[in-house]
């Protein structure tokens, strides 16, 4: 397939990267920081949609490191016909979806010594990307563990852009791309059961999705709705428990649901993040405003990553308790990275987690890559 930029240049396509249902990502030769992304049937709504987006792009917050924290579409490519037929966006490579980061086994087998202040800075980088494209005025929609990738300096992707809704005006009338799709586990109660094609999204309903996130990075991939059932009925799912607001950590008068026996505690958490999480989960289940923006988000765990000590063993863990809760010693320093983990693709000994420098609430990630 030959496709073109607006300008009729070519662009060369090379290795097929990756496929999806929707589209497929290809290597651009001669060019190895972008890949292309090109649609098996693209809709006729797609072009407004990619222009309005190239024409106004978020303020991301990892530029000035040399990182994309959003894949963002930066060219237009079209067929022979003229037709839009996909765009290229920024290249990542050695990163991992999110999943393989917050799930303890797939952490230990793709990056290895990832500690809990990596975790911290991971939830933080991703509520900075998402706090700068909230700043614009675009909603993800579908904030999930498949759309983000992290790699081994907790450096944050946000990818699959071209589904995020997109709102502009034209003329007096306000035009809105809405986001067709979204995974329940994810999905805030007051949208349960609703049709997403048909829903304005609002970054509350995003700041439900951070949460879940931010839950499982630093809960060691627990879902907050994930709960022992003690009742004498079957156990409802956990999109269920999420429209009903029954968040087990809380005191929430259910008690057909507990948390987790092999979950960690909540309170060996900061405070602040105990607190948010208790605004995300219980005071917004009635009340969506209540929840935490994402800058919000980035600034509590920007606190609770200051406050985490290592104890002799090398456990980290936050200063707020005594002891160690993994081996009972006292801390011993604070924990501050001095190595990176020694991943697939990992950087030289001496690097950090990386953050942002745009400002100093701002931490964000790298490109990205992946079609649906």
């Amino acid at each position: 397939m030959n496709v073109y930029t607006a300008a009729r240049a070519p662009v060369a396509l090379g290795d097929l990267v990756a496929r999806g249902g929707e589209a497929s990502v290809y290597r651009v030769r001669r060019r190895d920081a972008v890949v292309a992304k090109i649609y098996t049937h693209p809709r006729a709504e797609t072009h407004a949609k990619l222009r309005r987006m190239q024409a106004s792009p978020p303020a991301d917050p990892t530029v000035a490191i040399g990182h994309a924290s959003i894949a963002w579409p930066q060219t237009l490519v079209y067929d022979d016909r003229g037709q839009v037929a996909g765009y290229l966006m920024p290249f990542i490579r050695d990163a991992a979806p999110v999943v393989e980061v917050f799930n303890p086994r797939r952490r230990a087998v793709r990056m290895p010594g990832f500690s809990a202040a990596y975790l911290h800075r991971t939830a933080r980088n991703l509520a900075s990307a998402l706090a700068a494209l909230h700043a614009r005025g675009y909603v993800v929609g579908d904030l999930n563990e498949r759309n983000i990738l992290v790699t081994p300096r907790a450096l944050v992707t946000l990818i699959d852009c071209d589904s995020f809704q997109v709102e502009h005006r034209e003329g007096g009338t306000i035009v809105t791309h809405p986001c067709p799709v979204g995974r329940l586990e994810y999905t805030p109660p007051e949208l349960q059961g609703q049709a997403f094609r048909d829903i304005r999204r609002l970054p509350e309903h995003d700041a439900f999705g951070l949460a879940v996130l931010v839950f499982q990075l630093v809960m060691d991939g627990n879902h907050p709705f994930r709960s022992a059932w003690v009742g004498s009925d079957e156990p409802p799912s956990i999109e269920a428990k999420i429209a009903r607001g029954w968040f087990p950590w809380a005191d929430i008068g259910v008690p057909a649901v507990a948390p987790p026996p092999n979950a960690p505690d909540l309170d060996r958490l900061h405070p602040d993040l105990v607190e948010a999480f208790m605004a995300a989960f219980v005071d917004g289940h009635a009340r969506p405003g209540s929840r935490p923006t994402a800058e919000e988000w980035a600034n509590h765990l920007a606190t609770a990553e200051a406050h985490l000590v290592v104890c002799r063993s090398g456990h980290v863990f936050g200063d707020h308790l005594r002891r160690c809760p993994a081996c009972g010693q006292r801390r011993d320093r604070p924990a501050v990275a001095d190595a990176a983990p020694a991943g697939r693709g990992g950087p030289a000994p001496g690097t950090r987690p990386a953050a942002g420098a745009t400002s100093r609430r701002s931490v964000g990630g790298g490109g990205g890559w992946i079609g649906r």
